[in-house]
């Protein structure tokens, strides 16, 4: 069994506790949430694949006891949906480099953050809405119909998992950054 070590620990519970905190203070937004872009983040950084989906399936787990419920079988595929981003650690971690300075490898990376953010997106909007396939006249412009009513919302989960997926990495990088000139710099001799 891997072991979480205490900074994991730590970076896991940040990352719940800013979950919960912006989801719910942004509640009224339908949709935009931070919780999609944590799953990606928490994939890339975690080691342990079991840690990673811990964060975003608690912080829904927490949020949810503060906001209006829905119907169990739709909250396990939102759930899943929204762990789904943990899983795409492994094309992420090959062409995202955060160290590397280089503009045409932080192209590179940037755009392997917002195609991994986008699919992420798109998928949970396909799923998400064929949950609600039922409501609709059994036809294809039933289908039409339901997915056509979705997009004000996919709007909304694009622009937060765009938004947060940046903000995230882009504090993650900033951080490694600061970490590297602080361990750069001499050790200085008090006098």
């Amino acid at each position: 069994m891997n072991r979480i070590k205490w900074s994991e620990a730590v970076v896991l519970a940040a990352l719940v506790t800013a979950g919960v905190t912006l989801r719910l203070a942004l509640r009224d937004i339908p949709n935009f949430a931070p919780v999609a872009a944590i799953a990606l983040f928490a994939g890339y950084y975690f080691r342990s694949r079991a840690a990673a989906l811990a964060v975003p399936i608690a912080t829904m787990a927490i949020s949810d006891c503060f906001l209006p419920g829905y119907a169990w079988q739709h909250m396990v595929v939102v759930y899943g949906m929204l762990a789904f981003p943990v899983l795409m650690r492994g094309p992420l971690r090959k062409h995202l480099k955060l160290s590397d300075a280089s503009f045409t490898t932080a192209a590179g990376s940037m755009a392997g953050l917002l195609g991994c953010s986008f699919l992420g997106s798109v998928l949970f909007f396909v799923v998400t809405n064929a949950l609600c396939l039922g409501w609709y006249e059994p036809t294809l412009q039933g289908v039409v119909h339901c997915y056509v009513q979705a997009l004000p919302f996919f709007r909304y989960t694009l622009a937060g998992d765009m938004a947060f997926a940046l903000l995230t990495f882009g504090g993650y990088a900033v951080a490694l950054r600061l970490a590297e000139s602080q361990a750069a710099k001499p050790a200085s001799c008090a006098a």
